[in-house]
């Protein structure tokens, strides 16, 4: 006797013990080998095909699941000529709609399937449901349908046929949990109420504690067949209460909350670690902490508290510190800065060939076309024999797998042979094999020896677009770091040392700081990001900030320049730009759908930051608008250009701007800015709270709009220059000097 293990689909077999006569029969029979190992099996065994009721996505559906798959079996070609079928990952079968008389109907259908046993799971049993992540599907079959358990939502609720849905609600923090069954309809309704949120932890939604809210939320559940059951509660201990001094800080802390518009769970988090943040800080004066204490105390906490737990309390600080008391903006390198994906560029044949014809050395051009077309990992371009013609046919495909490509490649192959004495590798070093360094070293070093230019931009380009940058930073980024590369003729940055960098910084001294700054945050990004070089602090300097007032039109100029022209896209465009106090790029990007005249706002989608807003729109512009609405019949754009669908140009804007200014008779230089100075001024001119500002310009840092508390302080204008004072005491008339003796 020995035992036979026969391999179908992956899965081992075992057929018992059978005697040496059976064996030597099998084997006879020519049962040797993979296709016959499904038909011994088929032979010995009838398949199984278990079949139960499931609920999925919130329909009644039945699931086929046989003990075995088989490609060319009955059981496959039948399933799939099933009307209404489809496949789940989570259960890993079948399933087709249900119906009432499936035992009749699927006893047919599988009746022409030889050696097919079907089990029905359904009799009083409870259906097995397919909303559950795949990992908690890894049931065994046999479970599922001979002793299966029943699945419970949580607690005392049971999975039937029916949608279910359990709210929750917790009196004590004011708040309700809705947690139901898969059911894409429901979840984009109750997402489209936007009062609560998802948190996909829990797979639950969080709502606040509102009645309106609630009926809201039940009639959603109701509207779409659920049969919610409400639950209470248990209530916890009561929260210790807050030491005497605190009140205030809770105070302004959620009144800053509101202004920002955070949703209602980032609230809640940031609400509860400062709470904690205030109870480790008793009997302190938490608005006179220095930042080398909260650097302290987030350091300790670091340890006690996980890296999600710690991003959170160091953005509740930061908010409180920042955004509330209007502190300089602080940096707590408690996490490691995150690595710039660095993929690999891919260069088509077409245009790899066209870089390649202009390099005589085969060895050059073997490389380039290695690592820029083929892709291959520079460890596995040391490791390539002499003999390598049919490396893309039979090791490894080539991207794009193109013919000519290929043809090229094996030229390249048989020119290297021809023109070295190569020994082992394809590529050496006067018959020493390369390392991966110095291959590295040598791709560096045709780089910059050939100039090749575009190799250097698309691979920042593919870089830059998998950072976290903001479209307008990649830019200057990429033409600043470009001009600094072609000032050193291509060399690559490998080989540029830090005295260098500081040159080429020393040229630009005679720039603005701002310009000179955009070339240190390039420089850093380029250098210690990408290339893994830590630029010294010593050659690469920061320029110091200047202070500078900025520039406004008075009501009386914007009066002047608005009634220049009669061209009423013009008109509109500059009050747009200055009654909501908008950037120019904000005013090339605003849509139709964002004007909302009913409330008097401007909704600004995606500016400077990635932050959305609300700002204000003039009803004594109602009128201008419509009437330029019929007149232009823009498409998708507020303003667009020649073409319908097309954003206009923000170089367009700054002519307009000019011409109207200096109709109007305005000397001075200006620019599309001023229009958002102005809206800022004129609002602190009238007493409008600077956080009110804040909030309507989209500054991230209170700093930033308290500038303009500079140009409208009162206490400025009441002050009397000395000169005044000692002529009102002494009754200087301003007489002619005397002539000198």
């Amino acid at each position: 006797m020995m035992p036979i293990i026969l391999m179908r689909t992956g899965a081992l077999v075992m057929l018992g013990h059978l005697d040496c006569e059976w064996l030597d029969f099998f084997v006879g029979m020519g049962y040797i080998g993979a296709y016959c190992f499904n038909n011994l099996y088929s032979a010995l065994l009838m398949a199984r095909l278990f079949v139960f009721p499931v609920l999925h996505k919130g329909c009644r559906r039945l699931a086929l699941k046989p003990d075995a798959y088989l490609p060319d079996s009955d059981f496959n070609v039948i399933t799939r000529g099933l009307p209404g079928r489809a496949y789940s990952k989570s259960l890993r079968c079948w399933h087709v709609p249900f119906r009432e008389n499936y035992r009749h109907w699927l006893s047919e259908v599988y009746e022409r399937a030889a050696d097919l046993e079907l089990v029905f799971g359904d009799g009083g049993k409870v259906a097995e449901r397919d909303d559950k992540p795949e990992k908690a599907m890894d049931a065994d079959v046999h479970s599922l349908v001979e002793s299966p358990t029943e699945i419970r939502v949580a607690d005392d609720v049971s999975v039937a046929s029916e949608l279910l849905a359990r709210v929750l609600v917790d009196k004590v923090n004011k708040r309700f949990y809705v947690e139901h069954s898969y059911h894409s309809a429901v979840f984009n309704s109750l997402a489209r109420l936007n009062v609560g949120t998802y948190v996909s932890t829990d797979r639950r939604w969080v709502f606040p504690g509102d009645n309106v809210i609630y009926l809201q939320v039940l009639d959603v559940l109701k509207g779409f067949g659920f049969k919610p059951r409400v639950l209470t509660l248990e209530k916890s201990a009561e929260p210790a209460a807050l030491p005497a001094g605190f009140e205030l800080p809770v105070r302004r802390f959620d009144e800053a909350m509101l202004l920002r518009r955070l949703s209602f769970r980032t609230q809640e988090i940031y609400k509860s670690c400062f709470l904690l943040f205030l109870k480790d800080h008793q009997g302190r004066i938490v608005d006179e902490l220095t930042y080398s204490e909260l650097y302290g105390y987030l350091k300790r906490q670091s340890v006690l508290l996980s890296s999600t737990q710690l991003k959170q309390m160091i953005a509740a600080v930061k908010f409180y510190y920042e955004r509330t008391l209007g502190r300089d903006k602080m940096f707590f390198p408690l996490a490691e800065k995150t690595e710039v994906r660095k993929s690999t560029l891919f260069l088509p044949y077409a245009e790899i060939r066209s870089l390649l014809d202009g390099i005589a050395s085969p060895g050059d051009r073997m490389l380039l076309f290695l690592v820029y077309h083929a892709n291959l990992p520079l460890n596995q371009i040391c490791a390539l024999p002499k003999d390598a013609e049919n490396l893309f046919e039979e090791d490894c495909r080539m991207p794009g797998n193109n013919e000519l490509a290929l043809a090229y490649y094996a030229d390249l192959v048989a020119e290297l042979k021809r023109t070295y004495d190569l020994a082992t590798f394809l590529l050496e070093d006067k018959g020493v094999p390369y390392s991966v360094e110095s291959l590295k070293g040598k791709l560096y070093r045709i780089l910059g020896h050939y100039r090749l230019e575009e190799i250097y931009r698309k691979q920042y380009e593919v870089i830059l677009k998998q950072s976290s940058l903001s479209s307008k930073t990649q830019v200057m980024y990429l033409g600043a770091f470009m001009r600094f590369l072609d000032y050193y003729n291509y060399k690559h940055p490998a080989f540029i040392k830090d005295d260098e960098v500081r040159d080429y910084l020393l040229l630009h001294r005679g720039k603005s700081s701002a310009h000179q700054d955009n070339l240190v945050s390039s420089f850093k990004f380029f250098f210690e990001r990408i290339h893994n070089h830590t630029l010294s602090d010593k050659h690469v300097v920061r320029p110091r900030k200047g202070f500078y007032l900025p520039d406004f039109f008075s009501l009386s100029e914007i009066s002047a320049m608005l009634n220049t022209t009669d061209n009423l896209k013009h008109k509109l465009l500059i009050a747009i730009g200055y009654t909501a106090g908008l950037r120019r790029s904000e005013i090339r990007n605003l849509r139709l759908c964002d004007v909302d005249l009913k409330r008097n706002l401007l909704f600004i989608k995606d500016s400077k930051g990635k932050r959305d807003r609300y700002t204000l729109f003039s009803q004594h512009l109602h009128e201008w608008l419509k009437s330029y609405l019929n007149q232009a019949k823009p498409k998708v754009f507020l303003f667009e250009g020649p073409s319908p669908g097309t954003q206009y140009s923000t170089t367009s804007m700054a002519v307009i701007l000019k011409k109207m200014a200096k109709a109007a008779g305005i000397k001075r230089k200006v620019h599309m800015h001023m229009l958002r100075h102005s809206f800022a001024t004129h609002l602190l001119e009238e007493g409008r709270d600077v956080r009110y500002v804040q909030e309507l310009l989209g500054h991230k840092s209170i700093k930033t709009t308290e500038r303009y508390t500079h140009v409208v302080s009162d206490a400025l204008l009441n002050v009397a220059s000395p000169f005044d004072r000692m002529v009102a005491q002494t009754g200087f008339a301003g007489k002619k000097p005397h002539s000198p003796p």
